[in-house]
């Protein structure tokens, strides 16, 4: 089985579509992936940032870009949420969980950004969608590691021989896996 890992931010749609897309490679039985959730933007506060203005129209965009993106493989459905999360919470709640729960806990951040709207970088966000815990170590390794690749771009996947593929060449790289057609 071959191994992949993949850095996103649950903050990004165009990790969102990577995170589909690992979904349906895991479902194939073929491969492993080692999410590592990042936090791409750190100038974001804590609290998070109201989605308005230039900041809307950008994000509309990439929604946009995504959803024509998957047409043809997964059909998303993603909403621009009203808040920019800070996701170095959340990146933290999802290092601590336990490795079997990583997937189903990725699924659920995902979900609660892009489909509900909730602002992952509030704990009680975070306690309601039940990412408890906090491993700021790991998430700080994994932030590390991301940070130190060349042109570090979310999403980013490292195949099994080391090679990166990052933004929309991942995207496209996962979805040929998917299909059967991409070589490791």
């Amino acid at each position: 089985m071959a191994g992949l890992i993949i850095y996103g931010d649950f903050n990004c749609p165009f990790s969102a579509l990577a995170s589909a897309r690992a979904d349906v490679l895991l479902g194939t039985g073929r491969y492993q992936v080692d999410w590592r959730a990042i936090q791409h933007d750190q100038a974001i506060p804590s609290t998070g940032e109201v989605v308005e203005g230039g900041t809307a129209a950008e994000l509309e965009a990439e929604v946009a870009s995504v959803l024509e993106l998957s047409e043809d493989d997964l059909h998303l459905r993603l909403s621009v949420p009203p808040v920019r999360s800070n996701t170095a919470a959340a990146s933290s709640a999802f290092a601590a969980a336990p490795t079997d729960e990583r997937d189903r806990l990725r699924r659920r951040l995902f979900a609660a950004v892009w489909a509900e709207g909730r602002n992952v970088g509030d704990r009680a966000e975070l306690d309601h969608i039940e990412a408890i815990g906090a491993d700021a170590t790991t998430a700080g390794t994994w932030q590390a590691e991301f940070e130190a690749l060349p042109k570090p771009v979310v999403p980013t996947v490292v195949l099994p021989d080391g090679h990166v593929s990052r933004g929309l060449g991942a995207l496209a790289r996962l979805a040929a896996l998917a299909e059967g057609d991409g070589e490791l």
